[in-house]
């Protein structure tokens, strides 16, 4: 009995070692020794730390380029692979129905063809570099093809040549993200065909730096829809890879205000980066013209948000409004153009699904773009044709830019570079080693006569688009006396601004809170601005609940509430009760402000958008609107009656979550962050494949963002979120502090898979080496391409 006991725990560790040694070997690649490769001039290296962060040095800019694409497919094959698939509406094909909405959508906008058509456009030093990162990348497919994800081969993808316009398709398709102003004409037109209310639903901008109003209004839906519900696919996706959606703060302070007499610059981009490793690659690019560090776009050459030797740069999304919906006049095959008949172009396009029949599109085109209101994958719920013109269709830029930012000497440089982004809709803040600070909005943002861009036009009464806003004019500000610059999404649009750039921003809570700190006459530190990017003041909250407190004061059920509220502290930390209270009311509040205004069938779709809808509904909490009052009854409701009731339900709601003991009823007990593998999302085995769940702090509302989207779950899980913290101190020659959400590699089980997340956690930071000294002085490996 003994002798076979003992045969079994020998056999049982046997098959432990081997599974641990499949797991760490299975899903590797090469990091020390050499490839030969065939286009580099000169030999590459590459030198990884033990987070995986690659550090690519070569002897010219087109071996780095090169480097940078070798070390992007080694890494992020896979998801680069995806989003080519997912890009050209191929998506289905590989997962199946799941990502149907998602193809149409590609399919009918062209995102592609848009691409190929905007490459022609550019000059010979701009092709240049991208064909020298595909030659990198295309390098790796042939000496790597033995060391491929696992990813690739159980979704049976098979790579192939990434070129140039590919990477330009890249940029376009994060384009059309980052332009939020079709999904909130769609939800105009909606709104408008459905209830007599959606003027006062429009979304309201504040900026609170502006002290004159602008010169045109945006207020008004002046024509009614007829209401038809369309049927064509499922809306609902399962991304292997996440949709780009950006948020995001950055600041920049100047050598007055710092401690360390240089400009101190911040960032941390807001994106979902819950699927692992994440949304961002950190890299380090030298060679002889340039040393940069910073975060890249995975299929994209050059840095997005970083430093080089001399300038410090970090993103946020402007939401630059690139997009408009026309109601079609068509007859047949026909559409009117003024006093025209013209045809329309007519595309027939075929959609494969995995494990389902192929699905048929006919795609019909008018001069301003194509007919989205015959696929329910955009949602529009009225009988009008609708059609799209986007300015990335149209585009005629030279470059994807983020290579030439590379070499930049300082702020003027800098700008001037951007200029030439037409395809990316950023607020870029910028810092030099020279004491200079600036903010600069890029993008192609069409010129409106009618400074009106926030619902669909009929064809009969519109006007032509007037050009483009010169790149110069785009939202800016150099070298302020106050001695600081700083975006969170909201609007940046100055004093007397003569365009319509947008009117979807967020709301101004969290630029007020970098405004209230950084206005404060004292020189900040390096550790001052890094507990700025963690700080989870809700100043949202500090308006809101005093008005909340007043209101449940008044009845002797919610007393005990006001209570607690009155103490909090209006940080969303996650052993705050006050938070989740907070959190919770006004969560219900809004529903109870308009339960009886906005239509069931459109009540998802409203809510999803909440740029759209905050500081609007802010407004009228405030001001006490008699929208307030329920129509659907005889008596009139109360902003009091609402609150309470309001409170009322979300103690309901967490008493049945979290049980009757109010203490316990923490934001980190309903506020959560769970990180997932592309390849199980949820469920068995899910565990296995380095998903982890986890409290978050912050909230929509804090720098520190822990964003959600409402929902009729009253489910708080952390959407999008600071997943990349940034802080480049320019009197430090050697590094810059950075930590990104998960890691290097998209390959499960690989330890850069997460290598990142732990830090991230602990809300500590990594040095990020400018240094080639200290780059070899914490070398983990090193690979040389010959």
């Amino acid at each position: 009995m003994k002798k076979k006991s003992l045969i079994f725990f020998v056999l049982f560790f046997i098959v432990v070692a081997v599974g641990v040694f499949w797991v760490k070997t299975v899903n590797n690649f090469k990091r020390d020794g050499a490839f030969e490769i065939s286009f580099n001039d000169k030999p590459i290296e590459i030198i990884r730390d033990n987070n995986g962060i690659a550090y690519v040095f070569a002897e010219n800019k087109a071996d780095v380029l090169r480097g940078q694409g070798f070390v992007n497919a080694q890494d992020r094959l896979f998801q680069i692979e995806f989003y080519r698939a997912l890009i050209r509406g191929e998506a289905a094909s590989l997962v199946g129905n799941s990502m149907l909405a998602s193809d149409v959508q590609m399919r009918v906008l062209d995102i592609f063809g848009n691409a190929e058509h905007n490459y022609k456009y550019f000059d010979e030093k701009s092709k240049q570099a991208l064909n020298w990162y595909c030659q990198g990348y295309n390098e790796y497919l042939k000496v790597g093809k033995d060391e491929f994800p696992l990813e690739l081969k159980l979704l049976g993808i098979q790579p192939t040549e990434l070129k140039p316009v590919d990477i330009v398709s890249i940029t376009h398709f994060i384009g059309f993200f980052h332009s939020q102003n079709m999904e909130d004409e769609v939800l105009s037109l909606n709104l408008s065909a459905h209830t007599a209310m959606a003027d006062k639903l429009l979304p309201l901008s504040i900026n609170l730096d502006r002290t004159k109003p602008l010169r045109f209004k945006t207020d008004s839906i002046t024509k009614k829809y007829d209401t038809l519900n369309r049927s064509f696919a499922s809306n609902s996706n399962s991304h292997m890879v996440s949709y780009p959606d950006f948020g995001s703060n950055n600041w920049a302070i100047n050598a007055e205000k710092s401690s360390t007499g240089k400009p101190i610059l911040c960032n941390d981009p807001h994106v979902d980066a819950r699927i692992l490793p994440g949304t961002f690659y950190p890299v380090g690019l030298f060679c002889p013209e340039f040393k940069a560090v910073g975060i890249a776009t995975p299929g994209v050459p050059g840095i997005l948000s970083g430093r080089n030797e001399f300038v410090a740069f970090g993103v946020t999304n402007a939401y630059g409004d690139s997009q408009d919906l026309f109601i079609e006049d068509i007859q047949g095959d026909y559409y009117m153009n003024d006093s025209l008949k013209l045809p329309l172009d007519i595309r027939n396009e075929t959609i494969k699904v995995k494990d389902s029949a192929a699905v048929q599109l006919r795609i019909r085109v008018t001069e301003r773009g194509p007919v989205i209101s015959d696929f329910e994958a955009f949602n529009i719920k009225t009988k009008a044709d609708v059609s799209l013109r986007w300015s990335l269709a149209e585009s005629q830029s030279k470059s994807v830019v983020f290579d030439k930012l590379l070499d930049t000497k300082n702020v003027f440089e800098f700008r001037e570079a951007l200029f030439g982004m037409d395809n990316n809709f950023f607020n870029y803040a910028i810092a030099d080693i020279h004491g200079n600070i600036a903010h600069q909005s890029t993008g192609l943002v069409p010129i409106r006569p009618s400074k009106n861009g926030d619902f669909p036009q009929n064809i009969s009464n519109t006007e032509a688009w007037n050009g483009f806003i010169p790149k110069d004019e785009m939202p800016n500000m150099i070298n302020p006396e106050r001695g600081w610059i700083g975006t969170a999404n909201h609007d940046t649009r100055p004093d007397d601004y003569p365009y319509f750039y947008s009117n979807h921003f967020s709301p101004f809570y969290r630029y007020k809170r970098i405004k209230e700190v950084l206005s404060q006459n004292k020189k900040f530190t390096p550790d001052d601005l890094w507990r700025l990017i963690l700080d989870v003041e809700n100043t949202q909250a500090k308006i809101l609940t005093p008005l909340f407190v007043k209101s449940l004061e008044k009845n002797e059920a919610t007393k005990d509430i006001a209570t607690v509220l009155e103490r909090w502290n209006y940080k969303d930390d996650i052993d705050e009760v006050g938070a989740t209270l907070y959190n919770m009311i006004y969560n219900e509040l809004l529903y109870l402000l308009l339960n009886d205004e906005l239509p069931d069938e459109l009540e998802n779709q409203y809510w999803e958008n909440v740029y759209y809808w905050n500081q609007r509904l802010d407004k009228m909490i405030l001001e006490n609107d008699n929208i307030i009052d329920d129509k659907n009854t005889t008596e009139k409701e109360t902003l009091d009656n609402l609150i309470i009731e309001a409170c009322i339900n979300a103690e309901a709601i967490l008493t049945d979550k979290l049980g009757s003991n109010m203490e316990k009823w923490t934001w980190g007990e309903v506020h959560t962050i769970d990180f997932v593998s592309p390849l199980k999302q949820e469920g068995f085995g899910s565990g296995l494949l380095g998903a982890e769940s986890f409290p978050k702090k912050g909230s929509n509302q804090t720098l520190n963002r822990g964003a959600f989207i409402k929902n009729k779950n009253r489910d708080f899980e952390t959407s999008w979120f600071s997943s990349f913290r940034m802080l480049a101190d320019l009197s430090d020659n050697e590094k810059m502090r950075g930590v990104v959400s998960g890691g290097s590699a998209a390959r499960v089980f690989h330890p850069y898979y997460k290598s990142q997340l732990e830090t991230w956690k602990a809300e500590k930071w990594l040095p990020y080496w400018l240094s080639r000294k200290k780059i070899i002085e914490n070398a983990a490996h090193a690979l040389i391409l010959e």
